[in-house]
Parts: C-alpha cells; structure tokens; sequence
C-alpha cells in the first residue's frame, strides 16, 4: 500500500534494526567515560576551556560511532565552565522524529570545573 506524500513518508521508510537503535543508556555511559578520563583532578582553565570541550565532543563523536549506529547522524554539544556554585540549565529545541531520534545528556562536576555533554541521534533515511 502506498503512502500518500501528504504524510511527509516515502514508501521506502526504512527503519533501523533493534541493534542499530540510538540507546541513550550507551551514550551516557561512553560520556561518563570520557568525561571522567578528561576532567578528574583538572583545574578550570578559560585559555583551554573551549579547546579542550572540542577535543571532549570529537572523542564522544567518534567513541559513538563505535556503537554500530550506520544511519544516525551524530551532533555532540560539550559545555565547560567553572564551578563557582552558580546553577546552569542548558536547554535545546529541535524538530525531530520522536520514534526514531533520541538524544544523551550527561554532566559532570568536579572541584571547580563542570561540564555538560548533550548528544543528538537523528536518524537518516
């Protein structure tokens, strides 16, 4: 049966297999990871701060990729400032496919330095 183009659907939607699925609880893990190999014991510092949040979301990048996930597309926000008590809420808005997109948030604090990892899986026909 053929989808009417009105539903935005061609008729070859794919979708991925159960393996191949964004899994948030994956993400969050590699991201723990990550962040508690680049962070633990460091010092804020605003001349490597940005530099250093690049290098984070590269890692997470690439270490998700790992994870068999073909036609995700992959977006990582990274977050580092300096923990002086003061709150934060990082928030996003973005049109997706609430079926198959999902996203991975993470934060991590530690002496005066915090970071927050967002990452994105939208999936691509």
């Amino acid at each position: 049966m053929a989808v009417p183009p009105e539903y935005g659907i061609s008729a070859h939607h794919t979708e991925p297999k159960e393996e191949e699925k964004f899994y948030p609880a994956q993400v969050k893990r590699i991201v723990n990871d990550i962040l508690q190999d680049k962070l633990e014991g460091r010092v804020y510092n605003d001349a490597t701060a940005q530099q250093l949040a690049l290098e984070i979301s590269n890692i997470v990048k690439i270490r998700c990729k790992n994870l068999r996930m073909p036609r995700y597309k992959l977006i990582v926000q990274t977050f580092i400032g300096e923990n002086l008590g003061q709150g934060l809420r990082v928030a996003s808005k973005c049109l997706w496919n609430a079926k198959l997109d999902n996203y991975a948030s993470h934060s991590y604090q530690s002496g005066n330095i915090f970071a927050v990892v967002i990452v994105f899986g939208s999936y691509f026909e």
